[in-house]
């Protein structure tokens, strides 16, 4: 059982004080809002959440009692920070009233935290562009200070969040370039750390383990427990991501060495040896799961969430080592309470392994029938319009699905425990069980394979044609909401990508050559592009990307990124051979003025393709709107509404003019 733990977002990062033990008065720092950050900060290390939020929370009231303006507003801005995620409406509430207690009390880092913090409201509420434009502002005057933290800072908070927003994502490597010019600080260990998780996402795992083991080669020679473990922590996921279990078992009593000499217990050690304890039962080792387990129970101190699960997998490694009455007693325990179901497929397999075949079909039926109702409860849920529109026919199918495959589970396991007096019904409990599963996964695959392109691993037009007409709906209704509700549509915006002179590589090269490069230019495109995005093999050499929520006015610097990253370095061919390829690039949006269809987008866009073509390849070419008085879409071809003025139309400054039309193809 996994305890969910991710890296911390850039904003908790912006306090970089020494982690030190609490000072006693008569080593207080001399400034009264230095010393009350360093016990903020130690809170966060070492005490649990609510010791912190009861701390901010006494403090907001004890300071504003008292008069204290500008300790009042800092007790305020961190209480914001600390409860954005969970309650957005009253942390910005905080954060306003820290606002207003600075114009009593003005203090320039306060004020600048402020802003940095405004930053993450404005990207709560996808008011992207406004969080560019004040971002750019708190930039410049960093860089006017000559203040790489300050400035190392706002580019952080700029970039979290890239993948939901497109413009975010050039602030990462300005970030990165800056890190790594100021090695040997917190931040910028921070900030690597980040980068390296990317590359990790990228396919690049040379790359992103060296990186995290000079961070955490620099926090040793720096002496810096804390931040040691938190890079002990990437590295433990980074290892399990990769199913490297050899670099990954040290990586827990080292975590327990450096706690031992801080001498004190840091708040996040528990989470990682829980975490480790599950990668290694997951890896088959249960001794040394058993070990990290009982660690995690000690530096847990009592506190329910670590202490649950390092239990629970406690019990599961007894069961595992042969001890089979100890360990299912603990399981049993603890799993207890309303979210019992989600627990009970992990103890019915632990009763198979202990050869418990009556008790294992009973736990697995009742998990069965936990599911089915939280499927239920889920589908009653209160989701928006535009999420239950959009994904309601796939919902019904895959509920269809489970129910199925849920049935075919349990009829099985019932056939297995009418034979249990044969005394073998335990190993039909597990067959049925992995029957069913083979069977999901086997449907599952069939579908997946259908809608699949099997050399880049891309979705093809298939996919794209079940997902559309959800994805315009939505559109439609935006645009058409737009005045009632004052929310920005959403918009469509198309993408049409065609490498360059293809059919020469497959025929100096060869068609290996050629599938190579398709399915690395694939890759490169996937490391772009956001989850709820659509990147689609459109046919041969050409790929389509659909994004939502995109601003038009940021179609162009998608299209850039997009023909950079084929740019950024060569690709290397089967025999080891490198080449340089190039793409261009056409976009279109939908809606489009009225009576238009995203067929006719995406028509447009391929008009596009075609003037950056003509126009010498590798750039872009995109319509963004209609120029006023239009307000339907055009029916003619897009070279002549742009001669009749009738849509705003964009071109690289790559492009060049008079490319060979005949050549376009290729």
């Amino acid at each position: 059982m996994a305890l969910s733990l991710t890296p911390c977002h850039a904003v908790a990062w912006l306090l970089a004080w020494a982690l030190l033990a609490l000072p006693c008065r008569a080593q207080a720092p001399a400034d009264e809002l230095a010393a009350w950050e360093a016990q903020v900060q130690a809170l966060k290390d070492y005490g649990t959440r609510a010791q912190l939020l009861d701390f901010l929370e006494t403090g907001v009231k004890r300071h504003e009692a008292a008069g204290q303006a500008r300790m009042a507003a800092a007790a305020l801005l961190e209480l914001g920070k600390q409860l954005r995620d969970e309650d957005g409406p009253r942390a910005e509430q905080l954060l306003e009233r820290g606002a207003a207690l600075l114009g009593q009390a003005p203090d320039p880092a306060l004020q600048f935290r402020y802003r940095l913090l405004r930053l993450g409201q404005l990207k709560a509420r996808h008011q992207f562009e406004q969080a560019v434009a004040e971002g750019n502002e708190l930039l410049a005057t960093a860089r006017a200070r000559r203040d790489w933290r300050d400035e190392l800072k706002v580019l952080l908070a700029l970039e979290e969040g890239w993948e939901q927003f497109h413009a975010f994502s050039r602030y990462i490597e300005d970030a990165m370039r800056l890190a790594v010019a100021h090695p040997g600080d917190r931040l910028t260990w921070w900030a690597r750390s980040e980068w390296a998780d990317r590359l990790r996402s990228e396919g690049r795992r040379a790359e992103a383990e060296r990186l995290l083991l000079e961070v955490l080669q620099e926090q040793v020679t720096a002496g810096d427990g804390i931040e040691q473990i938190r890079s002990l922590v990437n590295l433990g996921m980074f290892y399990r991501s990769g199913r490297e279990w050899d670099k990954l078992l040290p990586l827990g009593p080292r975590a327990i060495r450096i706690a031992d000499q801080l001498g004190r217990t840091p708040t996040l050690l528990p989470h990682f040896l829980c975490n480790q304890s599950d990668a290694l039962l997951l890896a088959g080792m249960p001794a040394p799961a058993l070990e990290m387990a009982d660690a995690a129970l000690v530096a847990a101190r009592g506190a329910p969430g670590p202490t649950h699960v390092a239990r629970f997998n406690r019990g599961k490694a007894l069961n595992r080592l042969g001890r089979h009455g100890e360990g299912l007693a603990i399981l049993e325990a603890e799993a207890q309470g309303p979210e019992r179901w989600e627990m009970l497929n992990e103890l019915a397999e632990e009763y198979a392994f202990a050869h418990r075949h009556e008790q294992a079909y009973a736990t697995l039926q009742e998990h069965l029938q936990g599911l089915l109702k939280s499927q239920e409860e889920a589908h009653r849920a209160g989701l928006s319009l535009d999420q239950a529109l959009a994904e309601a026919d796939r919902e019904r199918s895959q509920r269809q699905a489970s129910e199925r495959r849920t049935q075919q589970v349990i009829t099985a396991a019932v056939i297995a425990a009418a034979l249990a007096c044969a005394g073998t019904a335990w190993l039909l409990v597990r067959a049925a069980r992995r029957h069913g599963r083979e069977l999901a996964a086997l449907n599952a695959q069939l579908r997946e394979t259908a809608v699949t392109d099997a050399l880049t691993g891309l979705h093809n037009r298939r996919h794209l044609l079940s997902r559309i007409e959800a994805h315009v709906a939505a559109a439609d209704r935006a645009h058409r909401d737009q005045a009632r509700t004052g929310m920005p549509p959403v918009d469509l915006l198309f993408f049409l990508i065609d490498l360059d002179h293809f059919k020469r590589i497959n025929d100096s090269h060869g068609h290996p050559a050629g599938d190579a490069v398709l399915a690395e230019a694939a890759t490169r495109f996937k490391g772009l592009v956001r989850r709820e995005d659509e990147l689609i093999r459109w046919g041969g050499e050409e790929f389509l990307l659909m994004t939502r929520d995109t601003p038009r006015d940021h179609a162009a610097a998608l299209a850039e990124r997009l023909r950079q990253a084929l740019l950024q370095r060569s690709f290397q061919l089967p025999d080891r051979q490198e080449l340089a390829v190039s793409c261009s690039v056409g976009f279109a949006p939908y809606p489009l003025g009225s009576g238009g269809s995203w067929e006719a987008s995406v028509e447009l866009a391929d008009q596009a393709l075609y003037q950056a073509k003509a126009r010498g390849r590798n750039g872009w070419c995109g319509v963004l709107r209609l120029k006023p008085p239009a307000t339907e879409a055009p029916s003619c071809g897009l070279e002549q509404a742009i001669a009749q003025n009738l849509v705003v139309a964009l071109y690289s400054p790559t492009a060049k003019s008079g490319g060979n039309r005949s050549d376009q193809n290729s």
